[in-house]
């Protein structure tokens, strides 16, 4: 009687231990999971300038584009599911995010505004070090301002404005990098009339230049690859829509895969009893 009580109690320390292994072992796998789920979705939720697009899989559906055909996503679009008469939904552009170089990484952010479905903001990152370099703002379909990072420091240190035309009415540029504008040109009729700059320091011009005077030159930098537009000619297609898994990171089965072997050993196989 003795021994069959030492061996109940030793038997419930086994099991006891035995299950606090397992769980153990079972927690950091289902951590490594979710963690290499959410460094799936950051690919595409996170822009350069760490602001998370938040994405309810409830409201919204993003949907991945193939332009060239390299099996990886160059176009990731988020809709918004907007309930329709019919009991249904249709989907709304919210965002649409670009890979110019096709890097894997997103170069362009576009915004929509979700009720008209104009664009209202779009970020480019166009030397792809995966800085936002410039910021468009755009009203009425047009942009009305334009920020951009010459000196590459994630700061914006010229900012050109436009009219509702899309005509230069004004540049506002940060000459010294402190972070304070401190030289300004005037426009009209897209020629320069006006030139002013601060040169005390306390963020008012007191140097002013008109046209003739000395010294009345341009002193905006001017950089042709942040001024050229390249996301503007890239277009998704219906065709080009592929599905991409990016909330798992399961093995595939290997049950599952073998008749397709088998169909290809198959197809290998003909071309030789042809020949026969």
């Amino acid at each position: 009687m003795l021994k069959l009580v030492i061996f109940l109690v030793f038997s419930v320390i086994f099991c006891s231990c035995a299950s606090e292994s397992s769980v153990k072992d079972d927690q950091p796998s289902s951590s490594r999971t979710s963690a290499a789920a959410r460094a799936a979705r950051e690919r595409y939720r996170l822009t350069s300038q760490g602001d998370e697009i938040k994405v309810d899989d409830q409201v919204y559906e993003m949907r991945h584009y193939d332009v060239n055909k390299d099996k990886n996503p160059d176009i990731v679009n988020i809709f918004k599911k907007v309930p329709n008469e019919k009991g249904g939904h249709d989907l709304v552009i919210s965002v649409k995010m670009m890979d110019l170089n096709h890097d894997s990484k997103i170069d362009v952010w576009r915004y929509f505004n979700e009720e008209t479905g104009a664009v209202v903001k779009e970020d480019l990152d166009l030397d792809f070090d995966n800085k936002i370099d410039r910021t468009d703002y755009f009203i009425g379909g047009s942009v009305r301002r334009s920020e951009f990072d010459f000196q590459f420091d994630e700061k914006p240190d010229v900012i050109k404005n436009y009219d509702e035309l899309g005509q230069l009415i004004a540049i506002e540029s940060d000459q010294n990098g402190d972070g304070i504008i401190d030289y300004w040109e005037y426009y009209r009729n897209g020629v320069i009339e006006k030139i002013e700059k601060d040169t005390n320091k306390d963020g008012k011009p007191d140097v002013s230049k008109m046209p003739g005077e000395e010294g009345f030159k341009s002193m905006a930098p001017v950089d042709e690859k942040l001024e050229a537009d390249p996301a503007a000619n890239v277009q998704e297609k219906p065709e080009d829509e592929i599905k991409v898994e990016i909330e798992t990171s399961e093995a595939p089965d290997p049950a599952a895969a073998q008749p397709a072997k088998e169909e290809t050993e198959k197809e290998e196989a003909k071309p030789a009893e042809e020949s026969k």
